[in-house]
């Protein structure tokens, strides 16, 4: 019972571990930014929250209630972006959902 008490601990262990050293790409830290820039000037609305950034920088929202403020929101990230030397391949828009 010990041992597999023991190899269920170092299991764990080897699963956090993994976990807390995923780091993000620099696409995903752009997008990010771009958000948290964009909501610290106003200009996304409080229905419109960032749920998720993929790897090569694609990034999906969700919209509460209703899908107003979208268009500024990608318009503001898109600016962020835009003025930032990493760039995000195009076609990359963010999806609402």
């Amino acid at each position: 019972m010990n041992l597999l008490r023991a190899i269920a601990v170092l299991s764990g262990a080897f699963l956090l571990g993994a976990c807390a050293t995923a780091k993000n790409t620099p696409q995903q830290d752009l997008v990010w930014s771009a958000y948290n820039q964009c909501k610290a000037e106003g200009r996304v609305p409080s229905n419109i929250q960032l749920d998720r950034v993929e790897p090569d920088g694609r990034a999906w929202y969700s919209a509460y209630k209703s899908s107003y403020g979208t268009q500024e929101l990608e318009h503001c990230m898109t600016e962020k972006i835009s003025a930032s030397k990493t760039a995000i391949p195009p076609g990359y828009l963010p999806f609402i959902r």
